[in-house]
């Protein structure tokens, strides 16, 4: 029997170039090229997933906001009128909003109406400026407020 059971027990050959780090046979070039092709395109679709949902946006505007000047009235409506943009709170074009800065006494908040031009460039023959929205920014901690579609109630912009 124990010549049966030498005969039946073949050894087997295990690759002659191991791994140095794991002690797996090694994988062809092409294969590993094959899997990091698609690693790299998983990523890249996970990013332009991101993009689309607005996750990146959201983020970057959370680094954003911690950088302007909430003190120096143009910077603080150079980010509302990204604001605007990203959010899309409106359809007027960027050159027909007029921001009017209201009750500037140097105190914590500041109410800065937006409001729509109509002249020759904004292509209107009204002769008013009508206020499409009000934002109320707290100077301290760059909180912002609207009160959009609800006039003199402001709720948090998102």
């Amino acid at each position: 029997m124990s010549k049966n059971e030498s005969s039946s027990k073949k050894t087997v050959k295990q690759d002659s170039n191991p791994s140095r780090l794991t002690g797996y046979r090694r994988t062809s070039l092409k294969k590993r090229i094959l899997q990091r092709v698609i690693i790299a395109l998983i990523f890249s679709a996970g990013v332009i997933t991101a993009q689309e949902m607005g996750w990146l946006d959201n983020i970057t505007q959370q680094f954003a906001k911690q950088k302007v000047n909430w003190l120096d009235n143009k910077a603080v409506i150079a980010y509302l009128r990204t604001v605007i943009t990203h959010q899309k709170l409106t359809d007027t074009p960027q050159k027909c909003l007029v921001f009017v800065i209201n009750n500037d006494m140097g105190g914590d908040s500041v109410d800065i109406a937006v409001k729509e031009q109509h002249n020759a460039i904004c292509t209107d023959t009204r002769t008013d400026f009508p206020t499409l929205f009000t934002f109320r920014v707290n100077r301290q901690n760059g909180n912002i407020q609207i009160d959009k579609n609800t006039p003199n109630h402001f709720y948090p912009i998102q």
